[in-house]
């Protein structure tokens, strides 16, 4: 037997899904966001909607004109010195954590990904290696081994992937990327790993301002 979607679920799910849209490129900056576009795409309206619309709003992934609508809030130059400002002191603590325990299998588990990164641009998509990085960032707060700092990294690096969906297209971008993940690897094992970290986040703020 079918249930139905109660409100509060109902506000998550819209929540959650014009936020991985965003995320993804699929709604643009500046795109406007309707009662009757979230019923489209994703069966929902009214006070569901407006309540994930207020959420969304106060995290900054949209804003809202009166008596015009709701917006997919563009990223200000701001909003990128900021967070690449967040991440890198972030990921410099939790790499100083990690490289303490760094053992052959958690650095087989990074190489794996790395690897997977080579494959042939011909058959992956911009999309899959973005998630790769992704998964090599996300498993490096993991191994900290912090629950703390597990639920800090969510909204960090959910605009990591939106970011990520930006600078991570074209092979030139991305053999640089695997490279620089491969130089974080070897920093986690030597100690050089803040180093590597700043560089591979310094590259990725530099390409995102040049397009």
């Amino acid at each position: 037997m079918m249930y139905p979607r109660s409100q509060k679920t109902l506000k998550k799910d819209v929540y959650l899904k014009v936020k991985e849209d965003i995320t993804n490129g699929v709604l643009k900056d500046h795109v406007s966001i309707t009662q009757k576009m979230a019923l489209e795409l994703y069966g929902v309206s009214g006070t569901p909607f407006r309540e994930a619309v207020q959420i969304l709003e106060s995290e900054g992934w949209v804003y809202s004109l009166p008596n015009k609508g709701v917006y997919v809030s563009p990223l200000t130059q701001k909003d990128i010195d900021e967070f690449f400002e967040l991440r890198c002191i972030f990921e410099c603590a939790v790499a100083k954590k990690v490289s303490k325990t760094i053992t052959d299998e958690k650095i087989e588990v990074f190489q794996k990904l790395i690897d997977q990164m080579h494959t042939d641009t011909r058959i992956q998509s911009d999309l899959e290696f973005t998630n790769l990085d992704f998964q090599f960032h996300k498993r490096l707060i993991e191994y900290a081994e912090n629950n703390r700092l597990l639920v800090l990294s969510e909204q960090i690096y959910d605009m990591m992937k939106r970011i990520g969906n930006i600078v991570l297209k074209g092979p030139s971008r991305r053999e640089e990327v695997i490279i620089e993940h491969t130089d974080i690897l070897q920093g986690l094992s030597n100690g050089e790993y803040e180093s590597a970290i700043t560089y591979h986040l310094d590259r990725a703020k530099h390409k995102l301002r040049s397009i």
